[in-house]
């Protein structure tokens, strides 16, 4: 009859099928006969044999490829008593979500034969209890939750292969929030588990989030409801904005962290809200002027060109910057105190600092705007040029380098460049 060693594909793959499961039966039905009762079954070999999950798989998959009528007819009737075994042993949907294994197959379970299999089985329970159970729930079921089936969902959505089951499923799960539930999308962020800390703000169900507040929107159009907005409300502003500028270093995260980045400029904009505001949310420090690359810096950079995509040249960093910390010498007396700082340790970590790259821009400002460094006591510091304070002294020093440096490649030595030594 079949050589069960060569596994279940290519006993169902065998020449004269057929034949051989009417043989198989028969045989069966005599031993039945002699031990006094109906316990043995062609499919009940083959289950025992192989599993449940990998029988129904192959089963699906060999009435596909049958050439013959014949084949394919008992490989249907093969299916049919295989979900008659389970129906007589009283196996529930969810019993047979677990026999079939697809917690195991991930996302790719809704892609799976199996799926089919479940799917048959369940309307067979359907018909013959009156009952109502739906795929959604089987799965949601199966995955261990409406959390951990949304996350899945998402990740099926990026697959062609499983990407039309899931957005049905997913939006069968919207609805039923919105619907029956009657869910805002505060509620989702919690049931999602949102709320459990800020990194959450970059886990696949944030997509499950924003697909909720499309339709709720949709469907209420009243609603303010926007994903930024969600995220900010439970975190606050200043905390995403940190964490989302962490996030784009992190390749497996960083497109995402853009897109959620963006709308959160979009909000900022439409709520008028400044560059400066900005700039104090982030709660710029000392500390952040020291590292070479700065996540803080990196926000309100991008939201600077956000708002001049608006009002072209309506700021600019160094502006910002001078207005956040109360005018132009107070930002050159930061910058230079981290420098002084920097430089007495290490003067090449000094040199590609965040304070090193901003005190070079105010420079460049100044000189651009024809301020002489004699003039930077009174005008930045408002100071006597007699009686400086040694980091005001220090500063002018600075500019006065610059300045010199500057007015040699102009080549015009008729400019006055009094300039005070670097210490006293």
């Amino acid at each position: 009859m079949f050589q069960l060693d060569k596994g279940i594909s290519k006993v169902l793959a065998s020449r004269n099928l057929k034949p051989k499961v009417q043989a198989m039966e028969s045989y069966l039905k005599e031993v039945n006969k002699i031990n006094g009762n109906d316990k043995l079954s062609v499919i009940g070999i083959f289950t025992t044999h192989y599993g449940d999950a990998a029988v129904a798989r192959a089963l699906v998959v060999a009435q596909k490829k049958a050439t013959t009528h014949d084949a394919a007819n008992t490989i249907k009737q093969l299916r049919s008593e295989q979900l008659s075994a389970w129906m007589k042993s009283e196996k529930t949907v969810d019993d047979v979500f677990e026999l079939l294994k697809l917690r195991q197959n991930g996302y790719k379970a809704l892609g799976s034969p199996k799926l089919e299999v479940l799917d048959d089985y369940m309307k067979m329970v359907i018909q013959k209890t009156s009952g109502k159970q739906t795929l959604l729930q089987t799965l949601t079921n199966g995955f261990e939750g409406e959390e951990k089936l949304a996350a899945l969902l998402v990740r099926a959505k990026e697959d062609t292969s499983t990407s039309e089951l899931a957005t049905a499923l997913q939006n069968a799960l919207m609805n039923k929030w919105i619907e029956t539930d009657k869910l805002k999308p505060e509620n989702v962020f919690s049931k999602l588990r949102l709320d459990r800390g800020v990194d959450a703000l970059l886990d696949r169900n944030e997509q499950t989030l924003a697909a909720f507040i499309s339709m709720y929107n949709a469907r209420n159009p009243d609603s303010m409801a926007s994903l930024i907005g969600t995220f900010t409300r439970q975190y606050g502003d200043d905390v995403v904005a940190l964490a989302l500028g962490y996030a784009k270093s992190d390749p497996t995260k960083r497109w995402v962290a853009i897109y959620m980045q963006q709308h959160q400029f979009q909000a900022w904009q439409k709520s008028k809200k400044s560059a400066v505001a900005v700039f104090k949310e982030l709660e710029i420090t000392f500390d952040d002027f020291v590292p070479t690359v700065n996540h803080k810096f990196d926000t309100l950079s991008g939201y600077i060109k956000v708002l001049n995509t608006v009002n072209r040249d309506q700021t600019d960093m160094i502006t910002v910057l001078s207005n956040g910390v109360g005018g132009d010498g107070n930002l050159a007396r930061v910058v230079a105190t981290v420098l002084l700082q920097l430089e007495s340790h290490n003067s090449f970590i000094a040199a590609v600092s965040t304070a090193a790259e901003y005190e070079t821009a105010l420079f460049k400002r100044w000189f651009k705007r024809k301020i002489e460094p004699t003039s930077i006591y009174a005008r930045f510091f408002h100071a006597e040029e007699a009686s400086p304070r040694p980091l005001e002294r220090e500063i002018v020093a600075r500019y006065g380098e610059y300045y010199s440096e500057k007015i040699a490649v102009r080549g015009n030595p008729m400019v006055n460049t009094v300039i005070h030594p670097r210490r006293s």
